[in-house]
């Protein structure tokens, strides 16, 4: 069987993962990203910026070579709510065709939903408790999936929402640092499209992404509702450059921060989490588990889930 890896073409990052499945868990052998922010400016525009897109498919074009290093000749490409949602989308999926010979597959937000959940239970590890099914929540830049479900029976519900961390950042906040009045209007809004889902007391809260686990180089704090808003606000008194010299975050990452976890703890308290968990599964390992049973085929988006 061929080494499986996927490329994932994110609203802010694009990702290489070459990986092994081992006992259900995805063994990583290399990865990289960087970062292309496809979906900056889509949301006012309906457009990825144009001098983006050569360089999002020369990135494709090297991580197929990396992949190919590893064993990976055939590498998944998957592409999410920026290049799905652009009307320009279809120039970097030519280009990557002309390029480097790749197929990118535009996945739908249930079948984001359901690769980032599968990667996430399978990075919970076996000592996690399963008592109540776990709300899985994956932010990323365009988007967000929320999937209810357990290990076993996998997703019970889910939704995509226009979440995403930079889709939330251009809309709601205007100033770097964001104002205190425009996190409230943000959070306020983030409540009003969330779902009105019953789950059982007990649910685990999981966060999925990048947003998600930078929250974790921020504080080492247990990561309550409360906790949350009051790092959004203490994130806030500085500027975007200078929280990401001082805390040594990417420049991008560090500006979308207060719209993630102003969303994120708008989720919580929703929902009636008494913690967030973050997990390093993703989208990424997902769809590595898929492609070690036979469900992808390469990059081609005419073969199967």
């Amino acid at each position: 069987m061929r080494t499986p890896a996927v490329i994932d073409v994110g609203s802010n990052t694009i990702h290489l993962l070459v990986g092994e499945v081992e006992d259900g868990a995805v063994m990583p052998i290399t990865g990289e990203k960087i970062s292309a922010r496809l979906g900056s400016g889509v949301d006012k525009t309906g457009r990825i910026e144009d001098a983006r897109i050569p360089i999002a498919a020369e990135a494709i074009t090297l991580f197929a070579r990396l992949a190919a290093l590893h064993g990976a000749s055939e590498p998944a490409v998957l592409a999410t709510s920026a290049v799905r949602d652009a009307e320009n989308g279809p120039e970097l999926i030519e280009e990557v065709r002309e390029r480097a010979g790749l197929k990118i597959r535009l996945i739908s937000g249930e079948e984001e939903a359901l690769l980032g959940f599968r990667g996430a239970v399978s990075a919970l590890g076996p000592d996690f408790s399963w008592e109540n099914p776990a709300l899985v929540v994956d932010l990323g830049g365009g988007s967000a999936q929320l999937i209810l479900g357990d290990a076993v029976s996998g997703p019970q519900r889910q939704v995509s929402l226009p979440l995403g961390s930079n889709r939330t950042t251009e809309r709601f906040l205007q100033h770097d640092p964001p104002e205190h009045s425009e996190l409230k209007t943000l959070r306020e809004a983030v409540s009003r499209i969330l779902p009105d889902w019953e789950i059982p007391e007990g649910t685990a809260v999981v966060a999925i992404g990048g947003s998600a686990r930078t929250i974790t180089k921020l504080t080492s704090d247990l990561i309550t509702v409360e906790r949350l808003t009051e790092l959004a606000e203490e994130i806030s008194r500085r500027p975007s450059a200078v929280l990401a010299r001082e805390e040594g975050l990417a420049p991008e990452r560090a500006r979308v921060m207060p719209a993630a976890i102003t969303t994120l703890s708008a989720v919580l308290e929703h929902f009636g989490g008494d913690r967030l968990i973050v997990a390093r599964g993703g989208i990424r390992e997902g769809a590595i588990l898929t492609m070690a049973e036979g469900a992808f085929n390469g990059g081609d988006p005419n073969k199967g889930t």
